[in-house]
């Protein structure tokens, strides 16, 4: 599996580079800002990017998305139930709160959560289309992943399903 972190932007956001090691395809997760880190880290790679996603659409994990898109010609996945990038499948999950579009991306025993659930915290409710019921709901819904799933945050350190469940403050099992 390819996993790289890119925190970009003024607010550090996370982008994600998430792929097959054997095809050296990757999807492009968040590209928030900095398109000049997020090309490094694909050219000297030598990945093939075959799409590009983003948690929700706040401008911290979307203002590079053109610049992305534009250089590589590959769609933005948003729809569907689950996506694939060679041999690994990606499910969506709908995890609306911090923002109306938000979506986490689940498989091979990660899940990127965007700025839904963080490591002892979840996401901010008081921006346009934030909702504290529908995340809290959310951060449940993520609570039913297997307890040793990494969670890849919008923000900030990884961290696991049960660690959070156990010891997140702001929403409890």
């Amino acid at each position: 599996m390819i996993l790289k972190r890119i925190p970009v932007g003024s607010y550090m956001a996370n982008c994600y580079i998430f792929g097959d090691k054997k095809t050296k395809e990757v999807i492009i997760i968040d590209p928030g800002d900095e398109q000049h880190k997020i090309f490094d880290v694909i050219e000297n790679g030598g990945y093939i990017v075959k799409g590009i996603t983003f948690t929700h659409s706040h401008f911290d994990h979307v203002s590079a998305l053109e610049a992305v898109k534009e250089r590589y010609n590959v769609p933005v996945i948003r729809d569907g139930e689950t996506f694939k990038v060679g041999d690994i499948i990606l499910e969506i999950i709908e995890t609306p709160g911090h923002s109306l579009d938000g979506l986490s991306f689940y498989g091979k025993g990660v899940v990127f959560t965007g700025d839904t659930l963080f490591h002892m915290s979840i996401g901010r409710t008081d921006l346009p289309t934030g909702n504290l019921e529908q995340l809290q709901a959310s951060v449940r819904r993520l609570y039913t992943l297997p307890d040793n799933t990494t969670v890849y945050p919008g923000h900030g350190i990884r961290t696991t399903i049960g660690y959070e469940k156990k010891n997140n403050p702001y929403v409890r099992e």
